[in-house]
């Protein structure tokens, strides 16, 4: 079994490099890979411990970067980077967590103003981005201190989850919280190209948590972007979803990935290695492309 797809708390995990080890450990993960958001920085913590003591499979080296298309935000997974020079390219092309709050607070908060909402923290003294990593994980939580609020949102998922009101919310232009950061972040061609640069394989991760707005995202990808691959097995996929995409792959010579996005206690109901209880990724999937990749940390 592997699981290609997980994150540190050096992007928005709860899980420290050493405790997903040895979680991979005792999942008996033969393959996996860590894909924080942006950063190298778990690669580099790599490097400075014997990391067999803790995990006896293998180590693919992966990144989960943040680009748009078509004006909605989406991701990339690049594998096999080479870890070291990405980082250091990262820094010239990647606003740093703190600018990326900066411009959250400025732009949820004036959203606020417009609603009308008063928040029991107007000032936000209180955010900690050691607690809540991200502004909108704290303005949420001070939003749903005053049950009225509701009404301002998109329905009952958006309300509950952080991560759900980033996805359906700030990253909808239908929504009354929707923030355009996309100028933030790399164009699509942008992100390809540089996952190349450091000898990277190209994937689509979670084509379908985009909902309605899906399809024309892979429409777009598939005609007008070259990429290596999909992400076919995935947490929240259907099982009808993951053949079509199986299917599609096949038919179309593109390489297939799959795995968890495994946060840990951020999201309590995905386990590594076999998400909802739906994974059991095999090995066998990754075969025709993990020898054109050089680089394992």
């Amino acid at each position: 079994m592997i699981d290609l797809h997980m994150h540190t708390k050096y992007s928005d995990g709860d899980s420290t490099l050493i405790e997903l080890l040895k979680i991979a450990e005792k999942k008996k993960l033969e393959y996996i890979s860590i894909t924080d958001h942006n950063t190298c920085q778990a690669y580099q913590e790599l490097d400075t411990i014997d990391y067999k003591q803790y995990y006896t499979g293998k180590i693919i080296s992966g990144i989960e970067l943040n680009t748009s298309i078509n004006g909605i935000n989406i991701e990339l997974l690049g594998y096999g980077v080479d870890t070291m020079q990405l980082q250091e390219k990262l820094k010239e092309v990647y606003p740093t967590k703190e600018k990326r709050n900066k411009i959250e607070k400025e732009q949820l908060i004036e959203k606020c103003k417009q609603l009308g909402i008063t928040l029991e923290d107007a000032n936000m003294q209180y955010f900690d981005v050691g607690i809540h990593k991200y502004f909108s994980t704290y303005l949420l939580e001070q939003i749903r201190k005053n049950p009225e609020n509701k009404k301002y949102f998109l329905n009952d998922d958006t309300w509950n989850d952080a991560m759900v009101f980033y996805r359906k919310e700030m990253c909808n232009k239908e929504s009354k919280f929707y923030i355009d950061s996309t100028k933030l972040y790399p164009t699509m061609q942008e992100t390809i190209e540089l996952i190349r640069s450091v000898g990277g394989l190209v994937f689509v991760p979670h084509i379908y948590i985009y909902e309605e707005n899906s399809e024309s995202i892979f429409q777009e990808i598939t005609n007008n972007y070259k990429v290596d691959g999909f992400e076919c097995y995935y947490s929240k996929f259907t099982d009808e979803e993951s053949k079509t995409l199986l299917k599609y792959c096949k038919e179309n010579n593109y390489y297939i990935s799959g795995g968890s996005d495994f946060h840990g206690i951020v999201k309590p109901d995905i386990e590594m290695g076999t998400g909802r209880g739906n994974l059991n990724i095999q090995k066998e999937i990754i075969l025709p492309w993990i020898n054109k990749i050089s680089y394992f940390a």
